[in-house]
């Protein structure tokens, strides 16, 4: 098995301290989230509350950061919860998102969206929105979302519906020539 390590440095004549060299990686932050519906199978957004001008409304999956030592799948769970008032099982992963540095975001992030389920109408009813994240929230066919998502959101929401619909995992890249495969 090939170690995950450098060579060793040839003037030291030795490995590099693990912290040593986990310096020398490049930076990521990870974020987990729960792709909903309805049992129509329309997508369930929140509306975040916090408003960019340069980017508008901003729709999107419940979901967050991951948290030190938290799983994906326990980001996602949490984050959904604490913003939808609603404790979700997470079922298979949907979709792989990567993001390059950005102005506003100076690192990697990788995004793994986990199926979150189809809502009965009582839980969309019971949804207890955190009014400090999230002001609102809706359930649409995939494509009336293009009116308020921004084309990078809107080509994300696309490849996990459909990968949802098709028991496939998806990879999206946005960076430079976005990318998309399928597993």
């Amino acid at each position: 098995m090939e170690s995950f390590l450098p060579e060793p440095d040839p003037e030291r004549g030795n490995w590099l301290p693990p912290e040593e060299f986990i310096a020398t990686l490049p930076r990521a932050t990870a974020y987990a989230s729960l792709y909903i519906t309805d049992e129509q199978g329309q997508p369930v957004l929140l509306n975040s509350s916090v408003y960019k001008p340069d980017k508008g409304q901003i729709w999107q999956y419940p979901g967050g950061q991951m948290d030190p030592g938290e799983t994906p799948r326990g980001t996602a769970v949490r984050e959904t919860e604490q913003e939808t008032g609603l404790t979700l099982a997470c079922g298979r992963l949907l979709a792989v998102h990567f993001l390059p540095p950005e102005p506003t975001w100076p690192a990697n992030k990788f995004g793994l969206i986990f199926d979150g389920g189809a809502l009965r109408p009582e839980q969309l009813a019971s949804i207890r929105l955190d009014p400090d994240e999230h002001s609102e929230w809706d359930a649409r066919p995939v494509e009336q979302w293009a009116t308020v998502l921004n084309p990078r959101s809107m080509d994300r929401l696309r490849e996990v519906a459909r990968a949802a619909q098709t028991g496939s995992t998806a990879y999206i890249e946005h960076a430079g020539s976005d990318f998309i495969d399928y597993i």
